[in-house]
């Protein structure tokens, strides 16, 4: 079994190494997450978009009904 005074680094130099590791995987984790975010937000957008013309065009057929209903 691994203490806690096992796994701390023994030196300053294995501290630096430890705190660069750290930074990297830390760096690599943000970089994923902002991926899945801006994923997320373009997924979003798309559909509302998509929602904006379908309203758009459901709305554009009742104006062109209901003038072709008022002609007769």
């Amino acid at each position: 079994m691994t203490t806690k005074k096992d796994t701390f680094p023994h030196d300053a130099e294995q501290a630096r190494l430890d705190l660069e590791l750290t930074r990297q995987e830390l760096g690599e984790t943000a970089e994923a997450l902002a991926g899945k975010v801006k994923e997320t937000a373009h997924t979003t957008q798309r559909i509302a978009l998509g929602a904006g013309a379908g309203i758009g065009v459901l709305a554009l057929i009742f104006v062109i009904v209901r003038k072709l209903t008022a002609r007769r």
